[in-house]
C-alpha cells in the first residue's frame, strides 16, 4: 500500500508595481493566494495579465511577471496544462531581455520546476531548480529566505528520487537559514520543519518526525489560523504519521478536520482535497472499515483523473490503494486490472525520469521503486490462480527492471561513442578523466585524499547527468529496446524455455521478514509464463551453513562428478537440487535448452553441476545459458554469431611484487607489443597472505598453451606477462580492444567494510578494504599490485597494478566479444536488488563486452589451463562460443570432480 504525504514546496510569488491598476490587481491577487482562494485569484490574475499587456506590451519583464503569477495559481489549483505554457512564455521573455539574474526570472524557473515535479517529470525539474538556486545564491546570498526555499525545493525533488542523504542535508540547511533569518514564528520556517519531518517519516524515523510536525502545526495555527490550507496540510501529515504508528484514535480526528478545511477552501475538485480523502481512505482501510474506505478511494480516483490525468504518479498510487483494498476484501478480479494499469503508469514515469540521472541516482531511484515488483510477486505468490494478463504484466516488469541501470548506462555510453557530436564526445572525455582522478583518490589512504573529494564527486555526478540529458540518441534507443514477453518468445526455440528467477520480500497486508525465491518459466507458445514458488532464502542459507565456509567443502558437499569423492555430498547435493530445481521439472517437458537469469544468492550456484540423481547432473539433461536478464534472449542474432576466433590478447604470470623504482621504470619502459614468458612452473594456490598476493607461475603455462594453440591455427595473438602484464597495458586496450581478452591472474572481491574501521579510516590492508562502492572492492591484480595492496602510498603518475571494477567499467571494450577471467572468484560481488552482481562481470559489461567467462570459486591453474585450451579448441573447429564452453566442461567432467570445472560460468 502506498501513501501520499503532503510536502510543502515554498514558491515565491513575484509582485511588481508599475501602474496603479496593475498594482491593485496584484495586491488583490496576493491576498487570494495567501488565503488559498485560488479560483478568485485566477480571475484577478487573468485581468492583471490583460492590464500588463496593455500597459507594458508582451515583451516586457513586467508582463512576464504577470503571466508567471497566473501560472502559479493555475499550478496550485491543479490546472497544469494551463500553467506550463505561461511559465515557458515568461521564461522566454526574461531570457530575451537578458535579465537572467532578475529575481523574478529565478522565481519563474523555480515555479516551472515545481510544476514539472508536481507532474512527475523529475528530469525536467532538476536543472531548473539548480539554475534558480544559483541565481538566488548570486543575487541574494546564501543566507536569504529565497535561497533557503530553493534548497528546500531541490531537497523535495531528491526525496522523490530516493536520494535521501542529499535531501536530508538540504532540508536541514534550509531549516537553519529560515530559523536564523525569519525566526521561529514564521510560516516559511513552519514549512521547512514540515518538510524535514516528512522526510524523517518517509525513511521510518517517526520519533524525529512527530515533534517537528507538532511544532509546525503550532506555528501555523498561531500565525495563519485554523482555516488556512497550510494548517490543514500540517494536520494531514501528523494524522498520517499516527496512522502508520497504529494510533488510529489520534489519526482520525486530525484527518477529518483537514478534509473539511480543504473542502471549504478549495472545493471538492482540487488535488489537496483528493489527497486528504485518500489519506482518510487509507486509515479506514487499515482499520478494516472497508465500507467507508471504498467510496473514498473511488472518489479520489475520479478527482485525480480529472485534474492530474491518468499518467500522473499520484493517479497510479490511488489505483494501487484501491487494488489493495479489493485484495483485502478478497475481490481479486477487481484488483488485477487496477494493478496492471498502475504498473504501466509507474513504469512510464520511471523510464521518463531515468535518462536524466547519474548511475548512482538510477540505483537509488530503482531501489525506491522496487516495492512495485515485490508487491506484485507477493500477490501472485498468495494467489496462484492469478490471470494470464497479470502474469504477462509481471514478467514484462522483470524484463525492464533486471539490470536496468547497467543496460541504461551502457546504452548511453555506446550511443555517445558512436555519435558525431563533438561537444558530446568532449563531455564524455571530461567525465572519463574525472572518473580516473577519483579512482586514484580512492586507491589512497583516507587521510591522504584530496580535501575537495566531495566536490569532485558532485562534479562528476553532474557531468554524468549532463551526458544523459544531452544523449538524445540514447533516449531513442531506450524506447526501442523495451523488450516484451512476446519479443523473448520470438527468439526462443521450440525445445527452449526462459527462466527468470526472482527474489522478493513478501508483502502480506504488511511487509514481512520473509524473502521468497520463485521463477517465471516462459516457453515459446504459452500465453503467459508460469510462476513457480521455490523456497525461502533462509532455507538456502541453512544449506550453505551446513556445507561449510570454504570453497572446497562447499563444492564437495553440493556437486558431484562421475565419481563420488565425498559420500556425504549425496544428501546436501540432493537437497540443493530439490530446493532450487525440482519444482521446475514439471514445466520442462520436452525442453533441452534453458536460458536463465539468477537472482539473489542464486548467483553463487553452479547450475550446470546440480545433480539430479546418482549419475546425472543438470548439464547432462539441458543445455544451459546464463544471462544478466532473459531480455537478452530477444536480442540474440544467430547471423552475427562468430563461428571462429579471429584474435586474442592474453595477460598472465604477472610480476606482483615490485618496489617503487621498478614501478617507475615499468611506467617509462612500458611495451604495448607484449611478450611471453617461456618459463613453466607448477601451479600455486591463488590466495593472499600478509597483505600480498602470491605469484602465479602456473598462469605462464596457461598463457603459453593458449598462444601456441592460436599460433598453430594462424590466429593473431598478443600476450603480456611478468612486468608487461600491467594495468597500463590493460587500459591501453580501450577503444582498440581485441575480439578475445583472456586474463589469468588474481581476482578479488572484498566484503563491505566494518563500520568502525570505516569511521576511523583504520585498516590492516589498503584503501580498497574501506570502500563503500562494491566496484572498488572487486578487481584484478596485475604487475606491481602488491605495492599499494600492502598499504603503501600510490606513486604519482604510475598505475598501482590494481585494476578495480570501477576503473574497468570506464574502458571502451565494445569490440570485444568475449572476456575470459581465468582468475579466482571473478563472478562474485555485492548483489543489489534487481541489478544483479556488482563486481567484475558488471564492469566488463559496462565496458561493452558481449560475453564473459567468470569463476565462482578458486580453481587450480593446471586444470584451469586445460579447460580453457579445450574450450578454444572447440571454438576453432567451428562450434559457437556457447557450444564450445559446454563441450569443454563436459570433457573435463569425465576426468575431474566439479571443483575443477564447474566454477566457471559463461554469462551473456
Amino acid at each position: 500500500m502506498k501513501y501520499i504525504v503532503l510536502c510543502f514546496s515554498f514558491s515565491l510569488i513575484s509582485l511588481f508595481v508599475s501602474a496603479q491598476t496593475w498594482k491593485e490587481l496584484n495586491d488583490s491577487l496576493v491576498g487570494y493566494y495567501k488565503k488559498g482562494e485560488y479560483d478568485k485569484g485566477i480571475s484577478v490574475g487573468e485581468r492583471a495579465v490583460i492590464a500588463a499587456k496593455k500597459q507594458f506590451g508582451e515583451g516586457h519583464a513586467d508582463y512576464a511577471r504577470s503571466i508567471n503569477n497566473l501560472a502559479l495559481l493555475y499550478n496550485e489549483s491543479g490546472q497544469y496544462e494551463k500553467a506550463e505554457p505561461l511559465y515557458l512564455q515568461a521564461k522566454k521573455i526574461w531570457k530575451k531581455n537578458s535579465e537572467k539574474n532578475d529575481p523574478g526570472y529565478a522565481t519563474c524557473l523555480n515555479n516551472l520546476a515545481e510544476l514539472y515535479k508536481d507532474m512527475g517529470q523529475y528530469e525536467k525539474a532538476e536543472p531548473l531548480y539548480i539554475e534558480s538556486m544559483n541565481i538566488r545564491k548570486e543575487t541574494q546570498g546564501e543566507k536569504s529566505p529565497s535561497y533557503a526555499s530553493s534548497l528546500n525545493n531541490l531537497a523535495g525533488l531528491y526525496r522523490s528520487l530516493g536520494q535521501y542523504e542529499k535531501s536530508t542535508i538540504l532540508y536541514i540547511q534550509a531549516n537553519e537559514i529560515k530559523k536564523n533569518v525569519l525566526g521561529e514564528n514564521h510560516p516559511s520556517y513552519a514549512t521547512s520543519l514540515n518538510n524535514l519531518a516528512s522526510l524523517y517519516e518517509y525513511i521510518g524515523l517517526y520519533e524525529k518526525a512527530e515533534p517537528l510536525y507538532i511544532q509546525a502545526i503550532d506555528i501555523r495555527k498561531k500565525i495563519q489560523g485554523e482555516k488556512h490550507p497550510d494548517y490543514a496540510f500540517g494536520l494531514t501529515n501528523l494524522g498520517v504519521l499516527y496512522q502508520k504508528e497504529g494510533l488510529y484514535e489520534k489519526a482520525e480526528p486530525l484527518l477529518i478536520e483537514a478534509v473539511n478545511i480543504f473542502k471549504n477552501v478549495f472545493g471538492e475538485n482540487h488535488p489537496a482535497y483528493a489527497t486528504s480523502l485518500n489519506n482518510m481512505a487509507v486509515l479506514y482501510h487499515v482499520m478494516g472499515n472497508y465500507k467507508k474506505a471504498e467510496p473514498l478511494y473511488i472518489r479520489v480516483i475520479e478527482i485525480r483523473k480529472k485534474l492530474q490525468g491518468e499518467n500522473h504518479p499520484n493517479f497510479a498510487n490511488d489505483l494501487d490503494n484501491l487494488a489493495g483494498l479489493y485484495e483485502s476484501m478478497g475481490q481479486l478480479e477487481k484488483a488485477e486490472p487496477l494493478i496492471i494499469q498502475s504498473n504501466q503508469i509507474t513504469l512510464k514515469n520511471l523510464l521518463s525520469n531515468f535518462a536524466g540521472l547519474s548511475e548512482k541516482e538510477k540505483g537509488n531511484y530503482l531501489t525506491n521503486n522496487l516495492s512495485l515488483l515485490e508487491i506484485n510477486n507477493s500477490f501472485i505468490y498468495k494467489y496462484p490462480k492469478s490471470s494470464s494478463a497479470l502474469l504477462q504484466n509481471n514478467f514484462n516488469l522483470q524484463l525492464v527492471f533486471k539490470s536496468l541501470t547497467l543496460a541504461d548506462t551502457k546504452n548511453m555510453l555506446v550511443s555517445i561513442q558512436q555519435s558525431n557530436d563533438a561537444a558530446l564526445l568532449q563531455l564524455l572525455k571530461e567525465w572519463q578523466a574525472s572518473k580516473s582522478i577519483l579512482a586514484k583518490q580512492y586507491s589512497s589512504a583516507i587521510a591522504d585524499r584530496r580535501s575537495d573529494l566531495k566536490e569532485l564527486e558532485a562534479g562528476l555526478e553532474n557531468l554524468e547527468k549532463e551526458l544523459s540529458r544531452k544523449s538524445s540518441e540514447f533516449r531513442n534507443q531506450q524506447n526501442a529496446n523495451r523488450i516484451s514477453l512476446q519479443d523473448v518468445q520470438k527468439k526462443l526455440e521450440q525445445d527452449e524455455v526462459a527462466i527468470e528467477f526472482v527474489s522478493f520480500n513478501v508483502y502480506n497486508k504488511k511487509w514481512t521478514d520473509s524473502t521468497m525465491y520463485a521463477a517465471y518459466v516462459l516457453n515459446k507458445n504459452d500465453l503467459a509464463p508460469v510462476f513457480v514458488p521455490l523456497f525461502e532464502e533462509k532455507q538456502l542459507q541453512q544449506l550453505f551453513d551446513r556445507a561449510g565456509n570454504t570453497a572446497t567443502t562447499m563444492v564437495s558437499s553440493f556437486y558431484r562428478g562421475l565419481k563420488v569423492e565425498n559420500k556425504g555430498s549425496a544428501s546436501l547435493g540432493k537437497e540443493l537440487y530439490q530446493l532450487i530445481w525440482q519444482r521446475l521439472e514439471p514445466y520442462l517437458k520436452g525442453v533441452t535448452k534453458i536460458s536463465y537469469s539468477p537472482a539473489g544468492k542464486l548467483y553463487s550456484i553452479a547450475f550446470q553441476a546440480l545433480h539430479i540423481d546418482s549419475t546425472t547432473v543438470l548439464m547432462d539433461k539441458y543445455q544451459l545459458q546464463q544471462y544478466t536478464s532473459t531480455r537478452q534472449v530477444a536480442l540474440r542474432n544467430k547471423a552475427n554469431q562468430t563461428t571462429k576466433p579471429t584474435d586474442i590478447t592474453l595477460f598472465g604470470n604477472a610480476n606482483f611484487t615490485m618496489d617503487s623504482l621498478q614501478l617507475t621504470k615499468q611506467k617509462m619502459n612500458q611495451s604495448v607489443k607484449g611478450n611471453v614468458s617461456t618459463s613453466i612452473f607448477a601451479a600455486k594456490k591463488r590466495s593472499s597472505d600478509d597483505n600480498t598476493w602470491n605469484s602465479l607461475p602456473g598462469t605462464a603455462e596457461e598463457v603459453n598453451s593458449i598462444k601456441q594453440l592460436f599460433d598453430k591455427n594462424k590466429i593473431a595473438t598478443r600476450s603480456f606477462t611478468q612486468t608487461t602484464a600491467s594495468e597500463e597495458n590493460l587500459k591501453a586496450l580501450s577503444s582498440n580492444s581485441p575480439q578475445i581478452l583472456h586474463i589469468a591472474t588474481h581476482g578479488f572481491f572484498l566484503p563491505e567494510p566494518d563500520k568502525k574501521k570505516k569511521e576511523t579510516g583504520l585498516s590492516q590492508g589498503n584503501a580498497y578494504t574501506l570502500a563503500d562502492d562494491p566496484l572498488l572492492r572487486s578487481g584484478l591484480i596485475l604487475s606491481g599490485g602488491n605495492y599499494v595492496w600492502s598499504g603503501k602510498t600510490p606513486i604519482d603518475g604510475v598505475e598501482d597494478g590494481i585494476a578495480t571494477a570501477y576503473e574497468i567499467s570506464q574502458l571502451n571494450l565494445s569490440n570485444t566479444e568475449l572476456v575470459v577471467l581465468s582468475a579466482c572468484e571473478t563472478a562474485l560481488g555485492d548483489v543489489k536488488g534487481s541489478e544483479g552482481v556488482f563486481g567484475l562481470q558488471r564492469a566488463f559489461k559496462m565496458a561493452g563486452v558481449k560475453k564473459l567467462i567468470v569463476s565462482l570459486w578458486q580453481v587450480p591453474d593446471k586444470e584451469t589451463a586445460e579447460l580453457m585450451t579445450t574450450f578454444y579448441g572447440y571454438w576453432m573447429k567451428g562450434k559457437t562460443i556457447n557450444e564450445s564452453f559446454t563441450q569443454a566442461q563436459a570433457d573435463m567432467r569425465k576426468k575431474y570432480s566439479p571443483f575443477y570445472w564447474a566454477a566457471f560460468v559463461l554469462v551473456e
